[in-house]
């Protein structure tokens, strides 16, 4: 892959932005409520997150939006993903979906939130989707 770099976002920087983003999107982050198990998953998606705010792959906009911008070079699709807030049309997104199709119908949801194609989420590689899932998992909570 590729050789880790220098933050170009101070860690407090990040922390704040992802405070923000929780904020404007309404997002449950009290660890002092959530079971072992949920405080794992959570710090999990939240590190992921953070690593991107700091390396500027990231950015929360004015709206508290998610904007990411794939990195990794065989990631296919390579312009601005923008996570907007879930909605109910989201959940309809997978409607059309067969029950044994999950990651079709995550990727829907996914398609429907950014406002881009599902496919672009199976183009993404390493990084690039893990940091989209984390992103999608927070919002879908």
């Amino acid at each position: 892959m590729s050789d880790k770099k220098e933050p170009i976002v101070a860690l407090e920087v990040a922390e704040a932005e992802f405070d923000r983003f929780a904020e404007m999107m309404d997002l449950d982050v009290d660890t002092s409520v959530m079971n072992e198990e949920d405080v794992s998953g959570f710090e999990k998606q939240k590190r992921r997150i953070l690593r991107a705010l700091q390396a500027g792959s990231l950015v929360i906009n004015d709206n508290g939006e998610a904007v990411y911008c794939p990195q990794h070079s065989r990631s296919k699709h390579k312009d601005a993903i923008t996570f907007h807030e879930y909605s109910g049309a989201s959940g309809m997104a997978t409607d059309g979906k067969k029950k044994n199709q999950n990651v079709a119908a995550t990727y829907a949801m996914m398609g429907d939130m950014c406002k881009v194609h599902p496919n672009i989420f199976a183009s993404l590689v390493g990084p690039d989707i893990k940091i989209c899932m984390a992103l999608f998992l927070l919002l879908m909570d």
